[in-house]
């Protein structure tokens, strides 16, 4: 995109950048909810889709180095581009791998790929935003989520005509092939690095980036014990119904709807830091609500709440970083601040999974509802609603 543009071509780019971060959610969605058939079909145990979970999480945090070390090289609309594609190739490798060591080498490309887009997407999201001079960012997240929720319904639709499991990635890795290079077109294509930052970032405003990585750190450990485990929460400590269960992740997840998309009205009236509070408090609300929940119905309405507050913290933690680094700094900034998304993942899955694990279901969500007052003490250092012009 061109220093200057039009409305029209600045709209033409909001919507690339949105068909961006909606193909994450699609394609993540996509192949994450068919994990028992991909459990069927290799004979992996629980212990090794683990395994494989974990190691594109680890493997994710390399692609957001590499989306980093090209967008300071060449441009983020290149590394975002190439990072779509791979993400569109690994669900066409995962779908396709004929044996388990050739699955596992599949999502080693989808891990890198993940990585990627996630640096990638939000390093033209925070350009796209100071493009329009107000905050945008969180109904950018809230697309990746509305592609979530569009990639379960594909998945669920798929197994339902018994369409085969390579058949319905290779569908998804066509579609994000072709829209990936549709939108590339319209990205924010500028080079704007400071000469004297080197790739392995020594140089950048480190402490924006930890303030706000906590923020990511701790955000993403709570949203994947919530949604790896709520659903079990429920079934096996509440007694609820194999039917009843799964609306945990679903009340969650419409709780993110809502404070996403509109999260970025609530940053216009009032601000990034006050926004910031009040979503950590109501978060705090809920969580406490499903440690004590009684029943079922209690803990999906708890759920629901923690959505509503938690949901808009990430991206106003990459907006905030981006306005208080130097604007030749953000793409590497966003890159490395990116890396705590997957420390996150693995921390919350992993505490909140021993906690599971150790019959304590209800006692794991003790571990997010003591780590989310934290962000309460950094809530003062949001400015995302503090944008400068592209």
């Amino acid at each position: 995109m061109r220093q200057s543009v039009t409305p029209d071509e600045l709209k033409c780019t909001r919507a690339a950048v949105s068909a961006g971060f909606f193909l994450q959610g699609l394609v993540f969605a996509a192949i994450v909810t068919q994990a028992p058939r991909i459990k069927d079909t290799f004979g992996i145990g629980d212990d090794g889709l683990t395994g494989i979970l974990v190691l594109v999480a680890v493997v994710s945090g390399v692609g957001s180095v590499v989306a980093g070390t090209v967008a300071e090289k060449s441009s983020s609309a290149v590394a975002f581009r190439y990072a779509l594609l791979t993400i569109g190739l690994g669900a066409l490798l995962v779908g396709c791998a004929p044996t388990t060591p050739l699955l596992v080498a599949a999502f080693v490309v989808y891990g890198l790929g993940v990585g990627a887009v996630d640096a990638g997407m939000n390093m033209q999201g925070v350009r796209v935003q100071a493009a329009y001079g107000r905050s945008i960012m969180a109904s950018f997240h809230g697309l990746w989520s509305v592609g979530g929720i569009v990639g379960a319904l594909y998945a669920a639709g798929a197994a339902e005509i018994d369409a085969s499991l390579t058949a319905s990635l290779v569908v998804v890795a066509v579609v994000t092939a072709c829209v990936a290079w549709r939108a590339a077109a319209h990205f924010v294509d500028v080079r704007e690095h400071d000469p004297g930052l080197s790739a392995s970032g020594i140089d950048l405003p480190w402490r924006p980036v930890l303030v706000f990585g906590l923020v990511v750190l701790i955000f993403y450990a709570s949203d994947t014990g919530i949604l790896t485990w709520s659903s079990v929460y429920l079934e096996d400590a509440l007694d609820a119904s194999t039917s009843i269960a799964p609306l945990a992740y679903g009340a969650y997840q419409g709780g993110a709807l809502v404070s996403r998309f509109g999260g970025d009205l609530l940053v216009r009236r009032i601000g990034a830091s006050a926004v910031v509070a009040i979503g950590t408090t109501t978060g705090v609300v809920g969580l406490a609500g499903v440690v004590a929940a009684p029943a079922p119905g209690v803990a999906i309405v708890a759920f629901f709440v923690v959505g509503l507050g938690l949901a808009i913290l990430a991206p106003l933690a990459f907006a905030s970083l981006a306005a208080a680094v130097p604007p030749a700094a953000r793409d590497v900034a966003i890159a490395r601040m990116n890396i705590a998304n997957y420390l996150g993942a693995i921390l919350g899955g992993g505490l909140i999974g021993a906690a599971a694990s150790a019959d304590h279901l209800r006692w794991a969500f003790v571990i997010p509802l003591v780590l989310v007052p934290v962000v309460l003490l950094v809530a003062r250092s949001f400015r995302a609603e503090d944008v400068e012009s592209v």
